[in-house]
């Protein structure tokens, strides 16, 4: 085989395993590969780069998200910018996936969330990252107030811009952990946001304190394609037991056989 040449039956199955994030000023792609295309890495990048005129930097995705802030690793394969603006459904989101965990994917989720909320909400979203639920919310909601909190220095970062990009008035950007700014908030919100996956679980009893009494929860977790809501179900139930799971939601492939889901959460004080 000649150096350089991809086998087509290889280059085939790309597509579907890579993200765009970005606009039309400039814009990056994140690739995953198998070990098997390791040797041709750097002649995929280029495809993909140009299938996309706008795509200036091309990166891997290595392993899973770890570490404090939740972030991947990274193998750079084209080299250019990692922070860039990405536009959806009318709204521009400014981040640097290196950074921020931030996905394109979730993009209807948004959209779906931002249908839920209702005019004059008091409205908590925790693990916020550069706050795109935030952004999407108030976009097309008159809320009373968004508290977007993130720990992440360069997710507060980015939240803080977009919400002057996006001329947002209603969404207040907290750099603090979770536990610490739910052990000290004197109020409740009508609906809550749990958009982590991984690790919202071990803040959950202490959120629900935070619902108002006929408030809304919506908990993120990941399940097994056999049964991807049970696990999350549960647990709800096990800290609230006047908890009713209103609605289920398969979000999108989080790994082999497993979802990323949501559960849409009635919070009743018994």
């Amino acid at each position: 085989m000649l150096k350089g040449v991809v086998p087509e039956d290889l280059l085939a199955a790309v597509p579907s395993s890579f993200d765009i994030i970005g606009s039309r000023q400039g814009a990056l792609a994140i690739v995953e590969l198998p070990d098997e295309l390791e040797p041709y890495k750097l002649e995929i990048a280029d495809a993909v780069r140009r299938l996309n005129k706008n795509i200036k930097a091309v990166l891997r995705r290595r392993g899973a998200r770890s570490g404090p802030y939740r972030l991947y690793n990274y193998e750079v394969l084209i080299e250019g910018p990692t922070e860039v603006v990405h536009r959806e459904h009318g709204y521009l989101i400014k981040v640097d996936p290196t950074k921020v965990y931030f996905s394109p994917r979730d993009q209807s989720d948004r959209a779906e969330l931002a249908d839920m909320a209702q005019d004059g909400e008091r409205i908590l979203y925790l693990f916020a990252g550069v706050g795109p639920y935030a952004v999407a919310i108030a976009k097309r909601r008159k809320v009373r107030w968004i508290y977007a909190v993130e720990l992440n220095p360069w997710g507060f970062k980015y939240m803080v811009e977009n919400v002057k990009m996006n001329k947002l008035t209603s969404v207040v950007p907290v750099k603090a952990d979770v536990a610490d700014f739910c052990s000290a908030f004197a109020a409740r919100a009508d609906r809550v946001l749990m958009t982590l996956p991984l690790g919202a679980k071990d803040y959950l009893d202490l959120v629900l304190r935070c619902v108002e009494d006929g408030g809304y929860l919506h908990f993120y977790y990941t399940g097994p394609e056999e049964d991807p809501f049970g696990e999350a179900e549960e647990l709800v139930r096990s800290l609230c037991g006047g908890c009713a799971v209103v609605s289920r939601k398969i979000v999108r492939d989080y790994a082999p056989h497993v979802y990323k889901i949501r559960i849409d959460v009635r919070v009743r004080r018994t």
